[in-house]
């Protein structure tokens, strides 16, 4: 065959397809494609309903041609797709870079809808309604690609319908089936739902990649008056804004460590509201800012006057930031992407040493201790993605730590304490006495901690003038995270140790399907952070647990089962189900359990014709029944036959007396016995009449040629 050939054969249009319930399930699967894709932003408003409505018109188009096609149309739909194609290449050839994901994600959903939409003008044949199918799917990653919260599962469960409709009109009207059953359409649904929660679950834990970097974007840009200021609103706040409610002296909710000073004796009353979602390679501490200088109940930030200056990164994404000093540079690279859920301040976070930040501005700022800023505030629906080097120091590493120490000045401002404090002092060596090394100090310290003090935000408020870590240490042992971390902190200065404080969050719930961890305003924290020689700054919690890894998929749904059911009551649960189970066993003898010995052999017999391959008839008598059923499977001679059984069953119905005892057992018993004898057949399948073959004239009243002949 020559190539020509083969190619008319390929183009060939196939058997017009009549299904419109198959029509509408394809468009609809394309239409919430479109739709998904708009929702997440690569497509507009305008250009998703122009592509619906074409779509809607395309289909309309090909039903009312299917059975004569344009000759000229594919070609004409050729050269369209052409340009499609040139016009995405035109689009991703300004991207910067192939790590730029966002420059190609948003033409690529364009590209799709184009095609569709072109497509949906040509679709004779149930091979290219196909093709619309299988097409929505492309249309549907893409939208995925960028789902952050669940409301996109609202689409998926639209899609999934669509399709599970879809495909079973095609499986129908490749059989020749008929009408689409709603139970065969929720059984695939049940059986789809099953298959999906079992590949989640057996998914190994997901990984960011390194090559590719999520698109930037910020909403909000606020200017802020100096890089160490913190803003929050678009009303001009030097406090940031957070999801709590007011408490304490100062009329703001939230964190009060990310508002400058962090106040030991105030707290805000933190909510479960989504702060921000984060997709990282692995869970850790999301640093905010650390600070350096304790005055007896409030942490700050050494200022500039005193050396420390901010610098200013220039130059736009990525930013490189300086080497940590005194670390060896042999972290494992962790890439995090934060999605902004709730307007914050210009506070860039990020895990541990920081070597690249992918942020939409022209420069940001960064100060010694590695504390990163922009120059604007952050409203919700900002991106950036930050490149941090992780230590994965071991417990055995951090104890022979060895190398560059800190210098005079940043030794003396670390181990830096307003007074004396004799009586900590004391408790620290006391708790140390056996410890040789930081590393074993400080866990020393960590473990006396989490046994001795109880981690609760129900106290009372500091006395005025009072010392924190002296009435924390010395009084109830009663506080949290910032009193427990600035007591630790307080021991190890007292110590010689070079120690600081760090706020910021730890890792919220993690959502298997997003890939992302939801981080809820409860989650801000505070800790310490120890130095060691070659390793630099490490972190060190006694309140805290933060996982070395992201679980996996069927960790995660297994432990959120668990608890889930750990909060289920258990007597109003069991009566429910006690009260429920008796219902519908009620409900099935009622509706399943023929009440008469007549009934009961009907169903009989209707249990073996349908065994035998035979389809009973709502306007079947019984006794004809039978006979088709004595023809399949004539009865051996010690046993009753089926019109027998029929013959004494209707005797019984319709002659005015029930059988009752041993008599209505035995008709019974034959009547199932009966069902075992028949042999299995599968029943033939329905084919539509074909004009000329199986159809009789429309003038005739004799039976078709073939019925004659057998």
């Amino acid at each position: 065959m020559s190539v020509l050939a083969r190619v008319r054969a390929a183009n060939k249009p196939g058997p017009p397809e009549h299904s419109v319930v198959l029509r509408v399930a394809s468009t609809a699967a394309v239409a919430v494609g479109v739709a998904a894709c708009a929702a997440e932003g690569e497509l507009s408003v305008a250009v998703a309903a122009g592509s619906i409505v074409a779509l809607g018109a395309g289909n309309l188009f090909s039903y009312r041609r299917r059975t004569r096609p344009l000759p000229w149309l594919k070609a004409v739909l050729a050269v369209v797709a052409v340009l499609a194609f040139w016009r995405f290449f035109i689009a991703i050839s300004g991207a910067r870079g192939v790590t730029n994901l966002g420059a190609v994600v948003g033409p690529l959903a364009v590209l799709f809808t184009w095609i569709q939409v072109t497509h949906s003008f040509d679709v004779p044949s149930r091979r290219d309604i196909a093709f619309s199918l299988a097409g929505s799917v492309t249309l549907m990653a893409v939208a995925a690609a960028q789902a952050l919260d669940m409301s996109f599962g609202l689409y998926v469960v639209a899609w999934v319908a669509c399709m599970l409709v879809g495909l079973g009109s095609m499986w129908g009207s490749i059989g020749g089936a008929g009408r689409l059953r709603a139970r065969t359409v929720l059984a695939g649904a049940a059986t789809l739902a099953v298959v999906a929660l079992v590949c989640v679950v057996v998914l190994p834990a997901p990984s960011v990649s390194s090559r590719l970097v999520f698109p930037t974007s910020i909403g909000g840009d606020v200017s802020v008056s100096s890089p160490a200021g913190l803003e929050g609103t678009a009303q001009g706040a030097t406090l940031p804004v957070h999801a709590a409610s007011v408490s304490g002296r100062v009329d703001v909710g939230g964190y009060l460590g990310f508002a400058g000073p962090l106040d030991t004796a105030v707290r805000g009353t933190l909510g479960n509201q989504v702060v921000f979602r984060v997709r990282a390679d692995r869970p850790s501490f999301w640093v905010a800012e650390t600070f350096d200088e304790w005055d007896g109940q409030s942490w700050t930030e050494v200022p500039p006057t005193s050396g420390k200056q901010w610098r200013v990164i220039s130059g736009g994404s990525p930013f490189a930031l300086p080497a940590e000093s005194g670390a060896d540079g042999s972290g494992t690279q962790d890439i995090q992407t934060f999605y902004l859920v709730q307007p914050g301040p210009n506070l860039i976070f990020h895990a541990e040493s920081t070597d690249q930040v992918w942020f939409p501005a022209r420069s940001i700022f960064v100060d010694p201790d590695g504390n990163i800023r922009s120059d604007t505030s952050m409203g919700a629906g900002s991106i950036y993605t930050v490149v941090s080097s992780v230590s994965t120091a071991t417990p055995a590493e951090l104890a022979g730590a060895s190398g560059h120490t800190l210098d005079p000045v940043n030794q003396a401002r670390f181990t830096q304490l307003p007074h004396p404090y004799p009586r900590v002092a004391a408790l620290a060596r006391q708790i140390t006495a056996h410890a040789t090394t930081i590393e074993a100090k400080v866990l020393a310290l960590e473990q006396w901690m989490g046994t001795h003090t109880t981690y609760t935000t129900d106290i009372p408020p500091l006395p005025r003038g009072a010392d924190t870590v002296d009435e924390f240490l010395f009084g109830n042992r009663r506080g949290y995270c910032e009193q427990i971390s600035t007591s630790l902190a307080v021991m190890l200065r007292t110590l010689g140790i070079a120690t600081r404080e760090a706020t910021g969050y730890v890792p919220g719930p993690y959502n298997p399907i997003t890939d992302l961890y939801e981080v809820q305003a409860k989650d801000a924290h505070a800790w310490v952070q120890v130095w060691f020689p070659g390793y630099g700054w490490q972190n060190f919690d006694p309140t805290a647990y933060v996982p070395l890894a992201n679980p996996s998929p069927a960790v995660t749904l297994g432990h959120d089962a668990l608890g889930a059911l750990g909060r289920v009551p258990v007597v109003p649960t069991v009566v429910v189900a006690a009260i429920s189970a008796a219902g519908l066993l009620f409900w099935r003898r009622r509706s399943h359990t023929p009440a008469t010995t007549a009934g009961r052999v009907s169903a009989a017999l209707e249990r073996a014709a349908r065994r035998g391959g035979l389809e009973p008839s709502a306007a079947e008598s019984l006794p004809r029944l039978a006979a088709r059923i004595d023809a399949l499977a004539p009865p051996p001679a010690e046993h009753p036959s089926a019109g027998a059984i029929a013959a004494a069953a209707e005797s019984a119905a319709f002659g005015g007396r029930e059988l009752a005892g041993a008599v209505a057992d035995r008709l019974v018993a034959d009547a199932r016995a009966l069902v075992r004898r028949v042999p299995r057949r599968r029943r033939a399948r329905r084919r539509p009449a074909q004009p000329g073959l199986d159809a009789p004239s429309a003038s005739s009243n004799e039976a078709p040629a073939t019925s004659r002949a057998r």
